[in-house]
């Protein structure tokens, strides 16, 4: 799971319908306000890669807390990759800024040790150029292709707003924190990222889905998909995340 998934996406959509931009301009004043207010958000993700035996999932849920610059500040995920038939491999990140607490069925660890601390380390930290409804950029450059659907799904208990739209990117990849894009052209010819996103009366993502379908380079090659689907909920609610105790911990190589 920590291994780079290169998946590159190339040309500007054509087509998109300008006289939508804008339209996500209230979910992205809304989520900086949460920013501002050092909110907080729980939420469940599956994310699905690939088709056949070698399909892989990973099952997620956790929290997040926000500070007003950096977005998503603090976070605790627990999850499961299964690749096939194979036996989940369990999981747990917590990352506090840039310090990144780590369990997995793959670690080998010291006697009496049961974390992994990272500084610094990419792979594990938030950043602003993720997939993700939580990512004012993201919504900014989906903006133009969003287009308002009739729905009456309620999510989180509430009634909400659908919005539905394709981009193309640059570049797309996979980390630790999740799938991440570039607006520069890569090297290999690419595809799209369709998505799917359900905004509360308070304009806060509420569910977000993404397919991302691309043409590997190489006649021999065959195209792949990664499928997303976030469910988030309790906005505001208090939550406490904290890093393990330092007996636990020993500092990754």
């Amino acid at each position: 799971m920590l291994s780079v998934l290169v998946l590159l996406l190339t040309s500007p959509l054509a087509g998109v319908a300008h006289a939508q931009a804008g339209s996500l301009a209230q979910a992205i004043s809304a989520l900086k306000g949460e920013f501002a207010e050092k909110s907080s958000v729980l939420f469940s993700k599956k994310t699905r890669n690939g088709l056949g035996s070698d399909a892989s999932l990973t099952v997620a849920h956790g929290k997040h807390r926000f500070a007003a610059k950096t977005g998503v500040y603090a976070s605790d995920v627990t999850g499961a990759f299964t690749v096939g038939d194979l036996d989940p491999v369990p999981s747990r990140v917590v990352n506090i800024g840039r310090d990144s607490y780590t369990q997995s069925g793959w670690d080998t660890l010291p006697k009496g040790k049961k974390w992994n601390h990272w500084r610094d380390k990419d792979g594990f930290l938030w950043s602003q150029n993720l997939v993700d409804a939580l990512n004012p950029k993201f919504l900014q450059l989906i903006s133009a292709s969003a287009e308002k659907v009739p729905t009456k799904d309620r999510y989180d208990g509430v009634r909400t707003s659908r919005y539905d739209g394709t981009v193309e990117v640059g570049s797309i990849g996979s980390r630790w924190a999740g799938i991440y894009y570039s607006e520069r052209e890569g090297f290999w010819d690419g595809g799209r990222v369709k998505w799917k996103l359900w905004l509360g009366p308070d304009n806060l993502p509420r569910r977000f889905q993404a397919e991302i379908v691309y043409e590997p380079y190489g006649a021999k090659q065959i195209a792949d998909t990664v499928r997303m689907n976030v469910l988030y909920k309790g906005w505001g609610t208090p939550v406490h995340i904290i890093a393990p105790p330092k007996k636990l911990v020993v500092e990754a190589e």
